[in-house]
């Protein structure tokens, strides 16, 4: 059933000023072509509006849907997704016989350009006006450096946006060694940091909506990588793939505590897929990628219906109680 509310709904049109609501954050998880949801989340969003996010923090498919939100352009993501992503010239196992990427990353971002005064390619991302939106907006980008595995959180210009998502989007072994940014290079920022919300609350956002695109029961919890981990790594030498994904799981599962036992003075409220959603990180089916991508249009749409007004009741001020940082690898 279509959605019975517009864009001059009272309620709404409170939440579409450009100002937007102090203490409040947008958090988007990644997961490859699993991001049409995601997309569709945001379009329902687009077509309404609605954007009351003070600060948005995006993990690499995550972060590219959030750049067109930025941008306010609708369907940006889905032709990303659904064309770019699914041509043979991005993915392709046979490249590495070749000597070559299996995901060709350069090709991807070759085809979005950033100034249509200046670039022949068709799929133009409007950076002029995602960076007129955060000038009273943050939006922060994550990836993972490739040497120690941290997180790092940059905040895009028009310099470095797309090379920021290159980098927030190299998955290890399937892109090169990365994405050289200062003197690191930089990885998928999944690996790290797959649902920063405790990086929105560190830095204030005591109001926390995240996009997930896998679903609520999924717990990150595979024990046989751990025995795995035991039987192949010694002198602490260890496969670079298996690191990166023990590394993946344990941040995973701390970002979960976190959501699920958060301090007393902050909300959080989850768009999760009803299910698991009939795309794959990566080779989805035109017809999953479409039926996902709708999925997210309605979760999008039911979001502002049910959760509009507590965006804008006040947040109750309390002291929290310190968290311990757990270190991983």
């Amino acid at each position: 059933m279509p959605s019975s509310f517009t864009a001059q709904t009272p309620l709404i049109k409170r939440l579409i000023s450009d100002a937007p609501i102090v203490q409040t954050a947008l958090v988007a998880e990644g997961g490859g072509q699993r991001g049409i949801f995601t997309a569709g989340i945001l379009d329902a969003w687009l077509e309404h509006q609605f954007n009351p996010f003070k600060l948005l923090i995006g993990t690499s498919a995550g972060a590219q849907n959030l750049s067109s939100y930025i941008t306010g352009q609708k369907g940006f993501a889905h032709r990303s997704i659904t064309e770019f992503s699914s041509s043979p010239k991005f993915f392709s196992l046979s490249r590495p016989f070749k000597g070559q990427s299996t995901v060709d990353l350069d090709w991807y971002f070759d085809q979005v350009g950033t100034d249509p005064t200046n670039s022949t390619a068709s799929h133009q991302l409007d950076l002029q006006k995602g960076l007129i939106q955060l000038k009273h907006r943050q939006l922060l980008i994550s990836t993972t450096n490739s040497s120690n595995y941290q997180a790092s959180f940059f905040s895009p210009n028009r310099a470095n946006w797309l090379t920021l998502l290159k980098a927030s989007s190299a998955l290890p072994l399937l892109y090169k060694e990365g994405v050289k940014i200062n003197d690191d290079f930089q990885v998928d920022g999944g690996l790290s940091a797959p649902l920063p919300v405790e990086e929105a609350y560190r830095r204030g956002a005591r109001k926390i909506v995240v996009l997930r695109t896998l679903p609520r029961q999924y717990a990150a919890n595979t024990p046989w990588a751990n025995r795995l981990k035991s039987w192949v790594c010694s002198e602490g030498q260890c496969p670079k793939a298996l690191e990166f994904f023990i590394h993946h799981e344990y941040a995973y599962r701390d970002a979960l505590r976190f959501i699920d036992s958060p301090p007393d003075d902050v909300k959080i409220i989850q768009i999760f897929p009803k299910q698991s959603l009939k795309s794959k990180l990566i080779g989805s089916k035109k017809l999953a990628l479409q039926a996902d991508y709708l999925e997210g249009k309605q979760a999008g749409s039911n979001f502002i219906k049910q959760y509009s007004e507590t965006l804008l009741k006040p947040v109750k001020t309390t002291m929290a109680a310190p968290r311990r940082t757990l270190r991983y690898c």
